[in-house]
């Protein structure tokens, strides 16, 4: 069955799942919103809910604050190159604190015509930009940008698995709007399963994290020779700044 773009997008982050998508909206978005709405009209398979944010800087905080609750990837998505630059505060804080988040923005259509979703209005020349992923390439582990409809569940999985793996932090992908327009086939066949449960799954459940100073009181830290026979084993530790030899450095197992 013939979808598009777009849906396969949203059913592709669904899959991995991500359950909400913070937005600041603007022309780019019309493939989205569609695809919402088909998926509405057929009685679809739920798709992330999208929180509407009044500005850029509210949905990268709040997509930080989701995942510092839930403990899973969130997504953003953002209106061009404005959008990613209102952004750009955010995304930096989300990479100084390690936080998994996936920040997408529309692209001006490449296209003049000959295209749904091609240029149509005169902010279509003016918001085009030589580089837009260069506003945040600082702070991001990754960007790339979506060029067909055959890439979606590869780009996906690729931004997913990138922005959860250790140290975590965000990736960034750049989606033109007549590439969301194109026909699409629906995904076949079993999903993966989302990274951050596939590396979950390797943990010994026993083994669990504390920031320094915040571990309950009784607990003693041992040399990683004395912790080996535990069998109970946890992990204290704190962010040190890098190269000023500030903080407590990072103190081994602990029972």
């Amino acid at each position: 069955m013939s979808t598009t773009a777009a849906a396969r997008y949203l059913s592709a982050l669904a899959g991995h799942g991500i359950d909400s998508i913070f937005v600041n909206a603007g022309t780019d978005f019309a493939p989205i919103v569609e695809a919402y709405a088909a998926n509405s009209k057929a009685g679809g398979p739920a798709l992330p809910r999208p929180v509407i944010c009044a500005h850029e800087n509210l949905a990268g905080g709040m997509a930080h604050g989701a995942a510092l609750m839930s403990g899973r990837p969130q997504a953003i998505m953002l209106h061009v190159n404005v959008g990613t630059a209102n952004a750009a505060c955010a995304v930096a804080n989300a990479a100084r604190d390690r936080i998994p988040l996936l920040v997408t923005a529309g692209r001006s259509p490449i296209l003049e015509s000959g295209a749904t979703g091609a240029r149509d209005l005169p902010i279509h020349w003016s918001q085009e930009m030589f580089d837009q992923a260069g506003l945040v390439r600082e702070f991001v582990k990754w960007d790339y940008e979506l060029r067909d409809p055959r890439q979606v569940d590869a780009v996906v999985d690729r931004a997913i698995s990138l922005a959860s793996a250790h140290p975590r932090g965000p990736v960034y992908l750049s989606l033109p709007r007549e590439v969301l327009a194109e026909p699409a086939e629906e995904a076949s066949g079993r999903r993966r399963a989302p990274p951050f449960r596939r590396l979950y799954s390797l943990i010994p459940r026993p083994l669990r994290c504390w920031r320094t100073g915040s571990h309950p009181p009784g607990f003693r830290f041992l040399s990683p020779r004395q912790a080996a026979p535990s069998g109970n084993p946890s992990i204290c530790w704190q962010r040190v700044a890098p190269g000023l030899g500030l903080g407590s450095p990072i103190r081994g197992p602990a029972i």
